[in-house]
C-alpha cells in the first residue's frame, strides 16, 4: 500500500487552511499491478480510500482488490500526525494491514522526515505470527521525477523511479523498479480523488 503517499495527500489537505478546518476525501483508482515496496502483491487491481484530515492528524481507510483471488481484499487502517518543525517536515503514523484472505494481518508504526526534495521514512512492523521486521526508505524529487531506494532489516532492497501527470482530476502514474531478488516491474496508477 501507499501510505507515504497517503501521508503526503492528508497533510497537503491539513495545510491548504490557515484554519484547522477538518477535510474529508475519497480516492478511486486502479494499478496495472499491485507492488509495494519491491515486491508484486497482486495483479491489476481497483483500490480505494477515505481519508479524514484536520490540524495535522489524519486518518483513514485504504483497501484493494487485486483480483488474483476470489475473496482477494486488503484493507489498510492507518492514522498519524504531519507537523513541521523549523522548516523540517515530521510524521509519525500507524498502519494495520488487513486481509480477508489468509492470516497475515501486520500492525506497523512509521516515522517521517524529510527537508525540501529529500524525506526519509522508517517503518517497524510486526507480523500476525509475532514475528518482527523493520523497513527504511529514501526519497528524492527531482523535476517531474521521484527517486526511491528501500531497505529492511534483512538485506533485501529495492529502487524505484516514477513519474505522472494530472489530466484533468484524473491523476496518471508510472513507475519502473527493481529488487534485490532480481526481479524487475513497471505498473501504471491511474486515479481520481473528490473532497467529500
Amino acid at each position: 500500500m501507499h501510505i507515504f503517499k497517503k501521508s503526503i495527500l492528508a497533510s497537503a489537505i491539513a495545510a491548504s487552511s490557515a484554519v484547522a478546518v477538518a477535510e474529508v476525501s475519497m480516492t478511486v483508482g486502479m494499478v496495472s499491478d499491485y507492488v509495494y515496496r519491491g515486491v508484486e502483491l497482486g495483479d491489476a487491481g481497483a483500490y480505494a480510500s477515505v481519508d479524514y484530515a484536520t490540524g495535522g492528524f489524519y486518518a483513514g481507510v485504504w483497501a484493494i482488490s487485486d483480483g488474483s483471488t476470489a475473496d482477494g481484499i486488503e484493507y489498510d487502517i492507518y492514522a498519524g500526525y504531519d507537523t513541521e518543525i523549523g522548516g523540517v517536515g515530521v510524521s509519525v503514523g500507524y498502519v494495520a494491514y488487513e486481509y480477508t484472505y489468509g492470516t497475515g494481518a501486520e500492525d506497523e508504526y512509521t516515522l517521517g522526515l524529510s527537508y525540501g526534495p529529500v524525506s526519509v521514512g522508517y517503518a517497524d512492523g510486526e507480523l500476525a505470527d509475532g514475528s518482527e521486521y523493520e523497513y527504511t526508505t529514501i526519497s528524492a524529487d527531482v523535476g517531474a521525477f521521484s527517486f526511491t531506494y528501500g531497505e529492511d532489516d534483512a538485506d533485501y532492497d529495492w529502487n524505484e523511479v516514477s513519474t505522472g501527470t494530472d489530466v484533468g482530476a484524473v491523476s496518471i502514474g508510472i513507475t519502473l523498479g527493481g529488487n534485490s531478488l532480481g526481479a524487475d516491474y513497471l505498473y501504471l496508477d491511474v486515479s481520481t480523488g473528490v473532497d467529500l
